[in-house]
Formats: structure tokens, C-alpha cells, sequence
């Protein structure tokens, strides 16, 4: 169908109505007041941080109709939640690629700087060589602080600008924006929006050239300086908000939330991160879980430091996944709000199950022991996904180790093979069907071996208990651990053995595993999943393996996932090659301790929580 014909004069009507309107309800000059909330979120304590802009496509800051919803109207925090840049409405273009322009309206965020007391913006007046007619004459700019104007170009010349202004006292302690407002740019900004709304009708073709907003272009912004520091340097614009300001005025600090006093592998997960942030010199508060737990409650390494205020910016929930959707019925709503939330998963098997999809839902990232868990929750997760291992870190025991066998009522004089697991981590996975296997394969007991076994979570696991109870009692040799120890009773067991032998069939660490290399042990453990990624030749006894898949479920491990099964044989020959060589041991274990110290000291994982939360702060 034809366009119906219209005369010109009446296109030319309409024209001057849509652009009277438009001119009236939108003055360049007047400066946009969206809700302070809507920008930035203001903590008290902890890492400060704005709400998305980036998420909601903003390229200018909006005006009172379209302004961004405050933290108080957005849904329960989850992957909606985006932190985004600190500035917006500043443009980059090839005109002068060592700065930036700014459409009309643009902001630059702070944060609580208590110090400060002057900014200083710089840039140039550059002339366009397309700017004639209606565009001819340099823009102005009006700069506010809450909706107040500080400073102004009111007389714009070629060359370069400064603008000089204090800022309030109360606005520097509590984080501010600053707005920039172009003045001059009305008229032009209108023919543009024409152009572009209307840009199949014939007397629009005119205004095409007023897209390109080349009046606009010769306000040029190149830094922004805070007491002579440098805050945005648009000359980068990849990266314009300065790494070393954030760096230097980041707020940065841990509410590490978890069963810091029980004895489980989750438990020890909150107690390293904690050792971990000390070493950092990372605030850290150290808050329990309120979450039920049935293990014992019997480490009381942090009882002292303890407390149930998170002040910090940041909150690390050491969890299964599905108890993510407890937090708040336990700790209430307002522990998660306002904060950036972590969940710090393990999960032991390549692929993530969908039915914990929904609780990414109560986080903005998530925080793992290994990459091993990092791919199996990244292919499913809409967040961000972080390998944080383990910090291991702890005093050795300095007693001999004859000393800590008869404190333990261990044998004296023979060579001990060491395995421990947690009842409540399924028998399945920990496998010690395949450690009692080798054992007996390796004729090891005739020898003056031992292998001894221990465990822990018995309460609620009552027939795995039995089943380990009676293969045990028919494999001389063995002895089987099932009293409460405390967590230096652990190390000490862990010291007074010769081998540590972990025939499992995932993991997404292996603390025991680690722990006994970093005490100096030979390690003979299945080489997959986790452990493969700090364990090999040079450092342990590293076992093939052959994966498989389940044929039925085993607790949250469902029929159809994937893990291996380690070669017995291989297993039994490294036990007989460790029990013929005293100094096989001595140098695989001199290795384990080397690699366990470099890789995974408490210095070493605190720098990346730190070089994590710097990132976060800088968004």
C-alpha cells in the first residue's frame, strides 16, 4: 500500500508541534533526578555498590518516569540483581579516541569517602569540522551534586577546560553522584530524535546528519580527579574507572557464614576460609549457620571470634545448594539484603543436577573448591562461577611419631596405610570397599602392614557402619576408628600414619587428601576429578581409572551421572611400592608438602578472596 500523500506544509506542522512538545517538557538544561536509591546502594559497613544499569540497557541517566528501581522495589536478591559500571552517559567515538562525549545527560557514582574534599574534571572544547549551521557553537555543561548545581562552562572556547568544586562534607561520608547536564543542545538533540523516529519520511532525510550529534562531540571529558587522585581516565575506555582508586578506598570484607564448630567436611570448608582471610588481613566476621545440622559440634577453633551480626558487603554461605533456599527463614530477610551473597557449592560430579537450577536464585555468585566443581555448576549457573579452593593451613603436630601412636593406640612398629571419610558424604563415592580391595590385594598384612580406618558421622548411618564393620572383620590387618575425635586428634592421626590412600570415586576437593600431603604423606588417590588437579607422579601415587555411569541413585548422585572406578591392581602395587621404599616415600612426600604449601597456603587463597572483592567493588 501506498503512503497516503501529505503536503508539506502540513508535514512541516506536525513537525513543529512534535518539536514544541518535545522542547517544552525536556529543557537540555534541567538536570535529571531519578531517586538517589536508584543508583546507588549505601552500606554502612562493607563493600559499597550501585544497582544495574548495564542490565537494563541505560545509556544516559533516566529521567523521574523511567528512573531504575530502588533496592526496596526489586525482588528477593537473585541473578536479576547485576551490579554494574560506576558511571554512565558517556560516549566513545573515533573523533577524539582519548576521551569521551556525553549525548546530553550523563553521572559519575562515588563512594563514601569521608576524606574528600575537591574534584576536579578536565577535558577539551575540540571543533567539530562537520558541526556548521545548527550545530555551529560549542555546548556548554552544568555539573550538579543532589540536583544542585556546583560548577558550570558557561563561556566555552576552544581548548582546554578544568572545572573546580568542594564537595559537601555529608555528600563525601555517605557516596554521591555527580550529573553533568550539556546546555546548547536542545534544539540539535530534538532534530536527532526526529531524524531518527521519523527516518522514512521524506523531510527527515535532512535531518539525518543531526544523529550524529557533532555539536555534542566537541564537549570532550578526559579525567576525573579527587584530591589529585585519578578516578576515570577516558582516554581508557575499556577500563575508565581507575584499578588503583578502586583498589585503595574498596571497603572490603567477609561475613563467612557456616557450621564453623562442626565436625564435617563443610564445616572445615567456613574454618579454612576463615585462617584464610586472617592471612589476607581480610575483615572477616565468622557468623554460624543456623541451618540444622546432625553432625557433632565439636570444634571449637573459632569459638571465641563467633558472632550473628554479617556487617561486611559481602556474605559467604559454606552450604549444600538446596539449603540456599533456608537462609532466610533462619536468619531472616534482611541478612541477604542489600548484600552481595555467595554461595560457596561443592558438587562432585561432572554435571550439575537441574533440580538445584532454582536455587542460584537467592545468589549473585558462586564460589567453589576446585575447577572440576567450577565446570560441572558453570555450564548450568546464569552467575558468576569462582574456583576458591581450600586454604590449607594448620599446626603440625610436633610430637614423634611413636608418640602419637600411643597416644592414639595405633601399632608401633608397622608401616600404616591411613583412609578417614564422613558416613554423611555417601560410602558410595568415598569407596572404602575399593581401599579395603587393595589392601588385601597387596598382601601388605602378612607383611606387617596395617591399614587403618576411620570414621565419623555414624549417627543416621547406621547400616553403612555395619557393612564397613563386617568387611573389615574379615581383612587382618585392619583397624577401624569410630570414636569422636577432635579436629587436632584428626591432624594427629593424619601425622602418625606412613600412607594416606583415598580410592574414591569423586571429589570435589579431597581436605583429607590435602591435608596429608600438606603433613608430608605419600597420597595414593584416584586420578580424577578434583584431587587431579594438585595430585601426579611427581608429588603421590596418582591410580588410574575407568569411568561409569550409575546404574541407580546413591543419595543425590542419580542413576545416569558419570564417576570412576580405580583400578584395584594399580592401587595394591603402589601400597607394595611404598611399603619396599622408605625413600620413595620420604621424596613424594617432600613434593606433596611443597605443592600443598604453594598452591594452597592460607596467604595464597587469601590473595584471591582479595583480588575477588576488589573486582566486585570496582563494578
Amino acid at each position: 500500500m501506498k503512503r497516503p500523500v501529505v503536503p508539506h506544509a502540513v508535514l512541516n506542522l506536525r513537525h513543529l508541534v512534535v518539536l514544541v512538545r518535545i522542547h517544552w517538557k525536556a529543557p537540555a538544561c534541567r538536570p535529571v533526578t531519578p531517586q538517589r536509591n536508584s543508583f546507588i546502594n549505601h552500606q554502612s559497613s562493607g563493600v559499597v555498590f550501585t544497582s544495574s544499569l548495564a542490565s537494563m540497557g541505560a545509556r544516559t541517566i533516566l529521567g523521574p518516569k523511567h528512573a531504575m528501581p530502588s533496592p526496596e522495589t526489586l525482588p528477593a536478591e537473585g541473578v536479576f540483581s547485576r551490579r554494574s559500571t560506576r558511571q554512565t552517559g558517556f560516549v566513545f567515538d573515533t573523533f577524539a579516541p582519548d576521551s569521551a562525549y556525553i549525548r546530553e545527560n550523563a553521572a559519575v557514582l562515588f563512594p563514601p569517602l569521608p576524606e574528600l574534599r575537591r574534584i576536579v574534571l578536565r577535558g577539551d572544547f575540540l571543533a567539530h569540522p562537520d558541526a556548521h549551521g545548527r550545530e555551529s557553537g560549542l555546548p556548554s555543561l552544568a555539573v550538579f551534586i543532589d540536583e544542585k548545581i556546583v560548577a558550570t562552562l558557561s563561556d566555552p572556547r576552544p581548548g582546554p577546560w578544568e572545572i573546580v568544586f568542594d564537595v559537601p562534607s555529608e555528600n563525601a561520608a555517605q557516596g554521591f553522584i555527580v550529573r553533568f547536564a550539556l546546555r546548547g543542545v536542545t534544539f540539535t538533540n530534538t532534530l536527532a530524535w526526529l531524524a531518527r523516529v521519523f527516518s522514512s519520511w521524506p523531510l527527515a532525510a535532512s535531518l539525518q546528519r543531526f544523529r550524529l550529534q557533532n555539536k555534542n562531540r566537541q564537549l570532550r571529558v578526559s579525567r576525573v580527579e579527587a584530591d589529585g587522585e585519578l578516578v576515570y581516565d577516558f582516554g581508557n575506555r575499556h577500563s575508565p574507572y581507575s584499578p588503583a582508586f578502586a583498589r585503595k578506598h574498596a571497603r572490603l570484607g567477609l561475613n563467612i557464614v557456616g557450621f564453623l564448630s562442626a565436625d564435617l567436611g563443610i564445616g572445615e570448608s567456613a574454618r579454612c576460609m576463615v585462617r584464610a582471610a586472617d592471612a589476607a588481613q581480610l575483615p572477616a566476621a565468622a557468623v554460624p549457620l543456623k541451618l540444622p545440622c546432625k553432625a557433632r559440634m565439636g570444634d571449637n577453633s573459632f569459638s571465641p571470634f563467633l558472632q550473628e551480626k554479617n556487617p561486611h558487603g559481602v556474605n559467604v554461605f559454606h552450604l549444600d545448594a538446596p539449603a540456599s533456599a533456608d537462609i532466610d527463614t533462619h536468619h531472616g530477610k534482611n541478612f541477604r539484603a542489600g548484600k552481595y551473597n555467595i554461595g560457596y557449592w561443592a558438587w562432585e560430579l561432572p554435571e550439575f543436577p537441574d533440580a538445584w537450577i532454582p536455587y542460584f536464585d537467592f545468589l549473585h555468585e558462586i564460589w567453589c573448591p576446585s575447577d572440576f566443581v567450577r565446570s560441572a555448576i558453570a555450564d548450568k549457573s546464569p552467575l558468576p562461577v569462582v574456583t576458591m579452593p581450600h586454604a590449607i593451613s594448620f599446626r603440625r603436630p610436633v610430637e614423634s611419631t611413636s608418640q602419637l601412636r600411643a597416644r592414639l593406640c595405633l601399632p608401633a612398629d608397622k608401616f600404616l596405610f591411613l583412609f578417614l571419610y564422613d558416613l554423611h558424604s555417601y560410602s558410595e563415592r568415598k569407596n572404602p570397599r575399593a581401599v579395603l580391595a587393595a589392601f588385601r590385594a597387596s598382601g601388605l598384612a602378612a607383611q606387617g602392614a596395617s591399614l587403618v580406618i576411620k570414621v565419623h558421622g555414624t549417627a543416621g548411618n547406621e547400616a553403612d557402619l555395619l557393612a564397613l564393620q563386617s568387611a573389615v572383620a574379615d581383612l587382618p590387618g585392619t583397624v577401624l576408628l569410630t570414636d569422636s575425635f577432635s579436629r587436632a586428634d584428626i591432624t594427629a592421626l593424619e601425622a602418625a600414619c606412613d600412607c594416606f590412600v583415598s580410592l574414591h570415586r569423586a571429589e570435589g576437593f579431597g581436605l583429607a587428601v590435602a591435608e596429608c600431603m600438606y603433613l608430608g604423606k605419600p597420597v595414593i588417590a584416584t586420578d580424577w576429578s578434583a584431587t587431579a588437579e594438585y595430585l601426579n607422579e611427581s608429588n603421590g601415587c596418582p591410580v588410574r581409572a575407568q569411568l561409569v555411569t550409575l546404574d541407580r541413585n546413591h543419595g543425590p548422585y542419580s542413576k545416569g551421572q558419570t564417576w570412576a572406578d580405580p583400578d584395584i591392581a594399580h592401587a595394591a602395587d603402589w601400597m607394595r611400592r611404598l611399603h619396599a621404599d622408605r625413600a620413595l616415600c620420604e621424596r613424594l612426600g617432600t613434593a606433596a608438602r611443597a605443592t600443598i604449601e604453594e598452591k594452597f597456603s592460607a596467604e595464597a587463597i587469601g590473595a584471591r578472596y582479595r583480588r575477588r572483592l576488589e573486582a566486585i567493588a570496582s563494578w
